[in-house]
C-alpha cells in the first residue's frame, strides 16, 4: 500500500508542477486558450490520480485478505504460504512468526493431549488396581460382623483383610513415589557410595521371602570395592525392586545371583533369576506402568516395580538392560561411576 501511495504522490506532484508551469507560461504569454489547456491538462491528473486511488485501495483489500488468510491458518494450525518466502520483507517476516507461532502452538497443543491421555490412563489403571483389594476389604469385612463364625474363621478372615490393606499400601506408596519423581517434586540427592553396600541392604530386605521359597539367594563381590554417584535410599530402593520381582517370580528352591562388574565409567548389577523368563514380545512393556505378563497373572502383585526403579536409574543417568529364556532372566542396571 506505501509502495503505491508514494507512487500515486510523486506523479500527482510531477503532473501538478507541468500544469502549474503550463498556467505561468500561459499568463506570461497571455495566450486565452492556455487556461483551458492547462484545466484539461490539471483534470487528466485528477484522473489518473483517481485510478491510482482504486488501484492502491485494490491493493489494500487484497492485503487484507491475504493477512486474514494468514490469521485463519495460525487458528486452524495450518503453514500454507500466503506471502512470497524468499523476499525480504516486512509481511514475509511477519508470516514466518506467524509459522513458528503456529508451531509451538501445534506442539504445546500436542502436549496438552498426551498429558490428557496419560492422566486418563493412570486413572483407568489405579481404578482397575483398586478393585481387588477394596472388593477383598468389603467381602471380608462383611463376614467379619456375623456373630456365628468361629475364632478360626475370624482369623483367617481378618489376615486375608491385612494382606488386601497391605497390597492397598503398597499401591498407593508406589503411585505416590512414581507420580512425584515424575512431576520432578522428588528431587534426587546423589553421592558417592558404595555399590557392594547398596546391594546387600536390597538383598536383606528380600531374604526372607527368599527363605520362605527356599531360593538360593547368591551375591559375588566385585575383586575391588566399586563406588558410584547416586542417591542411595532411592538406588537402593530400585535395586530391591527388580531383586523382588526376580524372587516373586522365581520357583520353588530356584536361584537368584548378584553380580557385581566394573567399567572404566560404569558399574553393572546384574540380577539373574531361574524363573519362567519373559517372551520377548513382552520385554519393551515390562517397564510400563500396572503392566503384567500373561504367564504372571497368578502371583501378587501391581506393575509398578520396575518403572519406578527404571525411573531412579534413569534420572541418575543410567539404565536397565533385560535379556530373558525359558531358563530365566536377568536385568542388568548400569549405574555411573564417580
Amino acid at each position: 500500500m506505501k509502495r503505491y501511495e508514494r507512487r500515486a504522490a510523486l506523479l500527482w506532484m510531477i503532473l501538478a508542477v507541468a500544469g502549474l508551469g503550463l498556467l505561468i507560461a500561459s499568463l506570461c504569454l497571455e495566450q486565452r486558450q492556455m487556461p483551458w489547456v492547462v484545466g484539461l491538462f490539471l483534470a487528466v491528473c485528477l484522473a489518473v490520480q483517481i485510478l491510482l486511488y482504486r488501484t492502491a485501495r485494490d491493493s489494500m483489500r487484497e492485503l487484507v485478505v491475504q493477512l486474514s488468510d494468514l490469521i485463519d491458518q495460525l487458528t486452524q494450525l495450518r503453514q500454507n504460504p500466503v506471502f512470497p518466502t524468499l523476499e525480504d520483507t516486512v509481511l514475509s517476516r511477519l508470516q514466518q512468526q506467524v509459522e513458528r507461532l503456529a508451531s509451538i502452538w501445534a506442539g504445546l497443543n500436542r502436549q496438552a493431549k498426551q498429558e490428557r491421555d496419560e492422566i486418563q490412563s493412570l486413572v483407568s489403571d489405579l481404578s482397575h488396581q483398586l478393585k481387588t483389594p477394596v472388593a477383598t476389604l468389603q467381602i471380608y469385612g462383611s463376614l467379619l460382623v456375623q456373630p456365628e463364625l468361629s475364632p478360626e474363621q475370624r482369623q483367617e478372615y481378618g489376615s486375608r483383610m491385612q494382606r488386601a490393606l497391605e497390597r492397598l499400601d503398597f499401591l498407593l506408596d508406589s503411585m505416590v513415589k512414581l507420580s512425584r519423581l515424575e512431576s520432578g517434586s522428588i528431587r534426587l540427592q546423589p553421592r558417592i557410595t558404595d555399590v557392594e553396600e547398596l546391594v546387600l541392604n536390597a538383598a536383606l530386605q528380600v531374604r526372607r521371602a527368599a527363605e520362605s521359597k527356599e531360593i538360593n539367594l547368591s551375591i559375588r563381590p566385585p575383586s575391588k570395592p566399586i563406588a558410584v554417584c547416586c542417591d542411595p535410599k532411592w538406588t537402593e530402593e530400585a535395586i530391591f525392586n527388580v531383586l523382588d520381582n526376580a524372587v516373586k517370580y522365581t520357583p520353588q528352591r530356584g536361584r537368584v545371583a548378584l553380580t557385581l562388574e566394573s567399567y572404566e565409567t560404569y558399574c553393572r548389577i546384574n540380577i539373574s533369576d531361574t524363573g519362567c523368563g519373559i517372551p520377548p514380545e513382552e520385554i519393551p512393556k515390562i517397564f510400563q506402568r500396572f503392566y503384567r505378563g500373561q504367564s504372571v497373572q497368578a502371583v501378587e502383585g501391581v506393575g509398578l516395580g520396575l518403572p519406578l526403579a527404571r525411573k531412579v536409574v534413569q534420572e541418575q543417568g543410567g539404565w536397565i538392560k533385560v535379556s530373558s529364556d525359558h531358563k530365566g532372566s536377568t536385568f542388568s542396571v548400569f549405574m555411573r561411576r564417580s
